[in-house]
């Protein structure tokens, strides 16, 4: 199941969405993602527990 990842559930006011395959290559997104437009340097453990508790399940097209 496919997973996405709304910015906006952790940093309020950004739109930024990513959907990817695997939590992991969400997370890579989003870490790429906080370097280049919130100029977050360093992925604390407490922002990677954030940003795991923010990550949802994708619904397939086929069961809409």
């Amino acid at each position: 199941m496919a997973k996405s990842l709304r910015c906006n559930d952790v940093i309020p006011g950004c739109t930024y969405v990513v959907r990817a395959a695997t939590e992991e290559e969400v997370m890579r997104q989003a870490a790429q993602h906080a370097r280049i437009e919130h100029n977050i340097r360093r992925i604390t453990p407490e922002i990677t527990a954030m940003v795991r508790a923010a990550i949802r399940d994708e619904k397939s097209a086929s069961a809409a």
